[in-house]
């Protein structure tokens, strides 16, 4: 196992390292002066030189690429343009709320597509079935943006059962005394029950955009994966042998059909943490996709490169996460792993 874990390890460096030389290239190679964009069509000759000079983009590509990778080394990101402060220091403060909405939606997404998966599996053809599917194409296909605007309309608008796209917490509510910047972990943490409840409430609308679209995925990788096992040597030795049919379901089909189903899982929250800018744009939740949005605005590629650089970088530790409890899960993973 820790060969597999070295190799993997390993793996996944090279990758980040590609991931900081592509971020870096792409935003390079953009067609148009960044200096003359972030300046503006008033902005002087002299001004968009004196710029180029503040940003390094008059010396050679190496040069910039070699002073970009010392910086990271330091920890230094750059310098958001659009507001003057460090790059890192702008994301990291906005990670709290991007993590928690993301952590919100995906709980959504399992409580919902698991179950429905499961449902739409063992009633195979049935009307039950049917309605799953719907239900996954349905969440499939519907942007976001409508259906907060949806939610929106219907629970806040019409019901009133929950507050409007204000943030991360009803007008007028205090946030708990700051541990994590997880407002419902640090309400918890301090006893603070009303922020908690707050925080939930003010959740609730944007983690619902997110976690009932990602659950239509996480519905149909379920059923694929029980659908797989359905005519198995296993499932069909347990039934020869009498053993109860949710048995079979639970404890054969479902284990069997998990490396398939963690696939999914994984795809979901990297998806959760990187594809949330419009949902964070709708609701006014300060997290780093609504960053991004206002950075894209304001043609400030520093905090588009930084936001680039922490979403792929979070994206390939959940990939190697995913990995280690493959090779858990399945010995085979880890003992073949050699030809991988």
């Amino acid at each position: 196992m820790l060969r597999y874990m070295l190799r993997r390890l390993a793996i996944s460096a090279i990758t980040v390292v590609g991931l900081v030389l592509v971020v870096f290239l792409v935003v390079r190679i953009l067609p148009g002066d960044a200096a003359a964009a972030r300046l503006g069509p008033e902005a002087t000759q002299e001004d968009i030189d004196a710029l180029r000079i503040r940003m390094g983009l008059d010396q050679p590509i190496w040069v910039q690429l070699g002073d970009y990778l010392a910086g990271l080394v330091r920890g230094d990101m750059g310098t958001a343009i659009s507001t003057g402060r460090p790059v890192a220091d702008e994301l990291f403060a906005r990670l709290p709320a991007t993590i928690e909405l993301a952590t919100a939606g995906l709980v959504i997404a399992l409580v919902v597509g698991f179950p429905l998966g499961m449902l739409a599996a063992s009633k195979r053809g049935r009307t039950s079935d049917a309605l799953a599917r719907l239900f996954a194409v349905l969440g499939s296909s519907m942007a976001p943006i409508w259906l907060g605007l949806l939610l929106i309309y219907g629970l806040y608008s019409l019901a009133g059962l929950l507050p409007g796209p204000v943030g991360r917490l009803p007008i007028g509510t205090s946030p708990p005394t700051t541990i994590t910047g997880l407002f419902v972990i640090d309400g918890l943490l301090t006893g603070n029950t009303s922020a908690v409840w707050q925080a939930l409430r003010a959740l609730a609308l944007p983690a619902l955009t997110l976690g009932l679209g990602a659950s239509a995925a996480v519905l149909k990788m379920v059923r694929s994966a029980m659908i797989a096992t359905e005519d198995a040597g296993f499932t069909r030795t347990a039934r020869a042998y009498g053993v109860p049919p949710l048995q079979v379901l639970w404890r054969d089909r479902l284990r069997n059909a998990m490396l398939q189903v963690l696939t999914a899982i994984g795809l979901v929250i990297g998806f959760l943490l990187g594809g949330n800018v419009i949902v964070e744009r709708l609701f006014s939740w300060p997290g780093m996709g609504r960053v991004a949005y206002d950075a894209l605005g304001s043609n400030d590629l520093e905090l588009l490169q930084g936001y680039a650089l922490i979403v792929g970088v979070i994206y390939i530790v959940l990939n190697f996460v995913v990995d280690l409890v493959y090779g858990f899960i399945d010995p085979r993973i880890r003992l073949g792993g050699r030809a991988a």
